[in-house]
């Protein structure tokens, strides 16, 4: 079988603990291009974890509710929610080994987050209070659908990014209260918002370790450039295999 295996943890979310929960469109985009979803329960013993990340050609790390500030040596903002820390260490643990092994990584809201906190990075833990912006960067607060442009952001010309999307301009969702404050050592940013919010980093010289703070998977079924970001993270990870 060719097609390449990309996993994807998958968190308890249901208010009663009783169900995983994970967007379908993660799922959708990624079958779209040709892959096989491998869905990693955050409960699984960590002694499974590794076993089962050698099993997968890629990583893939979705949205979700906020990583714990802890992790990052904070204290929590009152707004600060959805703290699972099963997810936290599962995830980190994730994209520290796709690094160090050149395994293809596309992490995604607050996938980005993660990435950038298991590097040694920090977060804005709440934007409205600790940043304050026109920008309407929370669209369940505003009313957004999910695949609607909330705002642009620009892409740094020369980028890995840029090479998938273009580089300059680009209408992009935005669906989290949340964002890099301090980068990691070794990433760099590939764009940002308007109010100067950090939308996408990169590790340069890696086969593909791109992080996104909006949705693509929530506008690719109508824009090629979207689908891109999941077809050349799929590519990738076939490429990986030879």
């Amino acid at each position: 079988m060719n097609s390449p295996r990309i996993l994807i943890p998958i968190p308890i979310q249901d208010p009663e603990k009783r169900r995983f929960t994970l967007g379908k469109n993660y799922v959708n985009s990624l079958v779209a291009c040709g892959a096989i979803p491998i869905l990693l329960p955050t409960v699984v013993a960590p002694e499974d974890w590794r076993t089962i990340y050698e099993s997968a050609d890629g990583v893939l790390l979705s949205g979700g509710g906020d990583v714990d500030p802890a992790l990052f040596g904070e204290p929590a903002h009152e707004k600060t929610y959805g703290v699972d820390r099963e997810r936290d260490e599962v995830e980190m643990a994730l994209a520290r080994w796709a690094l160090q092994d050149d395994k293809p990584l596309f992490a995604i809201c607050r996938g980005i987050q993660v990435m950038n906190v298991a590097l040694g990075g920090s977060l804005i833990q709440d934007l409205p209070s600790q940043w304050g912006s026109a920008v309407p960067h929370d669209g369940n607060y505003n009313g957004f659908e999910r695949h609607a442009v909330a705002h642009p952001v620009c892409i740094e010309p020369g980028t890995h990014i840029a090479q998938i999307m273009g580089p300059g301009e680009v209408g992009v969702n935005s669906f989290h209260h949340q964002a890099l404050k301090d980068v990691a050592d070794g990433l760099i940013i590939t764009s940002r918002a308007p109010d100067g919010i950090v939308e996408s980093v990169e590790f340069p010289g890696k086969r593909h370790y791109i992080g996104v703070q909006w949705h693509p998977e929530e506008m690719a079924a109508g824009r090629e450039d979207m689908m891109r970001l999941f077809r050349t993270f799929v590519e990738a990870c076939t490429d990986q295999r030879d």
